[in-house]
Order: C-alpha cells, then sequence, then structure tokens
C-alpha cells in the first residue's frame, strides 16, 4: 500500500501521526489526478453562475502562468481570471472594479481572444457594451465607440476577432440581434453592411437564442478570411451568414457572401448555428467549419467548402442526450494528424440524472466509418441538473516556454465549477 494511502485511511487519527505521515503525500496524491476541479476565486460576485462561459487564452510568454482563462456569469457578473501553473495547480482571482462597476450587474455573455496580445474582447449584451481584459494586468476596460451601434438591442451579443481585414493589427467583431460591426485594427470607428446585404445576410436572432451568438472568424471558404455569424431561428431552420470586410475604405466595408442552410433532418434544425467551431477536423492543413444544431445534430463542413455545399458529416446525438452540440471546441487530444471535436451536452441524462451533462469527444476519419466517439466526459460525481457542459474549450498549456505548439487540454465549463483534463490522450504535459 502507498504511503499517500494509508495517510488517507489513518487521516484523523493517533496511528496516522505514528504511522509518520507526510501531508505531501496528500499534496502529490492530487497532482497525479487527471481532472482539475476549479471553483470560483474568492470574492467572485455570483454564487452558482462561474463556468457557463469560458474563454482561453494564449498562455503569456514569460511563463508567470502555463495556461490561463476567463470564466464569466452568465446571468448576473461576474468574471473570474484563471491561472494554472507548470505541475497543473490552479489559481484564480475576481476581476472587478473600475469599468466593471457600470455594469450594475449586467453579465459578460460573450467572449473572444483578441490573438497575440494577452486581451479578450467581452460582450454586455443586456448592458449593450463591449469591454476589453488584460490578463497581464488583471483589468477590464470598457471600449467605446465612435459609432450609433451601442445602441442596438443585444449589442455585444456576440464577439470575434481576429485578422479578418488584411491589416497587421486583429479586427474586433461585435454583433447585436439584427447587425453585426467591424472595428478594422481595433479602431473605435466601424463598418456595417448596408441594407443589402443584410437582407441576402438577414441576421435576426429570436428570444429564445439571445444569450449569446456563436461567431468565429477562418478561411473555410478558401476566399481568404471571413466572419461566420451563426443564426439560428425559431419555428424553422436556421443559416451560418458569411461575411468579408475590407479596409480599402474608412470605416471598412462590410458585404455578404451567403447563408449556409441547415440540411434537412428530422425536426426543423431551428438551432442550426447555435455553436461554432473552427479546427483542421481531417487533419488535411485546411480549416473546416463545426456547426452545432442542437439538440438534433452537430455538422461538419470540410474546407473549402461552398454555401450550397452539404456537411461532409454528421455527428448524431446519442443515448440520453438532452442538448447535444449546446457548445463546441476543437483540440488535438490524441496527438494523431487532425484535430478532434469536443461536443458539448448540458443536458445530458448521466447515470439516470436528468441533465447532469457531458462532453463527447470525437475523431474524424477521411474514409468511412467517420466520426467516432472515442470518449465521453463527465463529472465523476455527477449531480441531476448540474449542466456540465454548458460551455467547452481547448485550453493551451505550456509548461516551460517558449513552446512551439502549446498542448490543448479539454476544458469544460457549469455553473458552479470548471474542469480541466490533463491525460485525455496525449502524454500529461504537466512538470513533475
Amino acid at each position: 500500500m502507498r504511503a499517500a494511502t494509508r495517510c488517507l485511511l489513518a487521516s484523523f487519527t493517533a496511528v496516522a501521526l505514528a504511522a509518520g505521515c507526510d501531508w505531501r503525500d496528500f499534496d502529490t496524491l492530487q497532482g497525479q489526478t487527471p481532472v482539475l476541479r476549479l471553483d470560483p476565486p474568492s470574492g467572485y460576485q455570483t454564487a452558482g453562475d462561474f463556468g457557463g462561459a469560458l474563454l482561453p487564452v494564449a498562455p503569456p510568454s514569460d511563463g508567470s502562468a502555463a495556461a490561463w482563462f476567463l470564466a464569466s456569469g452568465t446571468a448576473s457578473l461576474g468574471l473570474g481570471l484563471m491561472k494554472i501553473d507548470a505541475a497543473g495547480h490552479g489559481s484564480g482571482q475576481t476581476l472587478s472594479g473600475g469599468d466593471l462597476n457600470n455594469l450594475g450587474t449586467d453579465p459578460l455573455t460573450a467572449m473572444a481572444e483578441i490573438p497575440g496580445t494577452s486581451t479578450a474582447l467581452l460582450g454586455a449584451p443586456t448592458f449593450r457594451g463591449i469591454f476589453v481584459a488584460d490578463l497581464l494586468q488583471a483589468t477590464v476596460s470598457q471600449f467605446t465607440t465612435s459609432s450609433s451601434a451601442s445602441g442596438e438591442t443585444l449589442f455585444g451579443v456576440g464577439v470575434a476577432a481576429g485578422n479578418l481585414t488584411g491589416g497587421a493589427t486583429p479586427d474586433l467583431v461585435v454583433s447585436s440581434i439584427s447587425n453585426i460591426h467591424v472595428f478594422s485594427g481595433g479602431s473605435h470607428s466601424d463598418g456595417s453592411p448596408g441594407s443589402a446585404d443584410l437582407t441576402a445576410c438577414p441576421l435576426s436572432l429570436p428570444p429564445a437564442f439571445q444569450a449569446r451568438r456563436a461567431m468565429v472568424i477562418g478561411t473555410f471558404l478558401g476566399s481568404g478570411p471571413v466572419v461566420a455569424v451563426g443564426v439560428p431561428n425559431a419555428g424553422a431552420a436556421g443559416s451560418v451568414a458569411f461575411f468579408a470586410a475590407t479596409a480599402t475604405t474608412t470605416p471598412p466595408t462590410v458585404t455578404c457572401l451567403g447563408l449556409l442552410s441547415a440540411p434537412a433532418a428530422a425536426g426543423v434544425n431551428s438551432g442550426f448555428g447555435s455553436s461554432l467551431a473552427v479546427g483542421d477536423f481531417d487533419g488535411d492543413g485546411a480549416q473546416d467549419l463545426l456547426v452545432g444544431a442542437p439538440p438534433y445534430a452537430v455538422y461538419l463542413y470540410k474546407g473549402p467548402f461552398g454555401l450550397a455545399s452539404p456537411p461532409a458529416a454528421t455527428v448524431p446525438p446519442p443515448a440520453g442526450a438532452g442538448n447535444f452540440g449546446n457548445a463546441l471546441a476543437a483540440a488535438n487530444i490524441d496527438g494523431k494528424k487532425g484535430d478532434e471535436a469536443l461536443i458539448a451536452d448540458s443536458g445530458a441524462t448521466v447515470d439516470g440524472k436528468t441533465g447532469a451533462g457531458d462532453v463527447s469527444i470525437v475523431a474524424f476519419s477521411s474514409t468511412p466509418p467517420g466520426p467516432t466517439v472515442i470518449r465521453t466526459l463527465t463529472d465523476h460525481a455527477a449531480g441531476a441538473g448540474e449542466s456540465y457542459g454548458a460551455a467547452v474549450a481547448a485550453l493551451p498549456f505550456c509548461a516551460a516556454p517558449p513552446c512551439a505548439t502549446a498542448t490543448p487540454l479539454p476544458l469544460v465549463g457549469s455553473p458552479n465549477n470548471a474542469f480541466v483534463y490533463y491525460t485525455v490522450g496525449a502524454a500529461d504535459p504537466r512538470t513533475k
């Protein structure tokens, strides 16, 4: 029997002291655990509303953390900056004060990393505002606009950031329930589609889908970077709208490229576009797009694809599913060529517990049999209504910078906790 186990069996007794147990053995035992469960940090604003929105950010180059991410409440204000060291130990701090005080209790429900800057773009749609979080300084400041965009209903319900116009500085994209705005190079002035483009690519969000809009930037159409905007519907099939932006004019010109419509399937697929993820799922070097249509299915479109293209693969919900595809992420879990899909189902029944939630890790093959579930993640102490899988992401982990490629780890959120998985497929990346 190992020393740590003997100590565990004899804990809180004189026998433990007589046996010479070292309490550091418990730290060793904890360090060997493949799952890190993170609670809200001290002073977190809202109990029970912690991991509904998660945003990993590339780890800092100075090695002050091996990984870090933001966790936000979705019903009321609460924002935590969570850090993990090279040995896999977690810590966190609550971000508060300053411009966050302007929010009152309005939540920050939409988040996107601003690449290469250690900052994140945050949307507060009920406040009709956007903010920028500086992870190095642990501060949050309001991003003011010089247009009337912030007067639109639920401005900030969707955010994205990346190289959309071809400039050296990342562009910011912000959505309301009926429009999108592109801030070229982070400028405080913006461009938006004209009426004809919004007619061709309607963006209206019905009330059932107004918690957060999915938006990603990628090259999956094969014609340069574009922004994909999820447009789920009510009582009818949803879609994904694609826009291009050019910075040759000020403000930038934003044009509709067309719609990707939900495939015909059992049910109306009204949730098609509720979740999106970009990855290279077949390992051919081209970006692919994953589209969630909860609770019916998740669809893979292999890039470059045309807007009339059928999905290359369909992932159906497994038995016990409840909200299959409510959140998606891409990560190379097994170390082999090609990304795997992390497919969340916050409503899944686990061990007879309704709404406990799970996350399926799915691999795609370029030849039949197609998508394969290689692992299903759940909370080992799953509880009814836990909503594990309310959020899912790929957390880049770098124990000893510089890392040419950080190791992506599954990151799963529930309203009460966040979970990091170290050893799902590849070797444990933690420093021992």
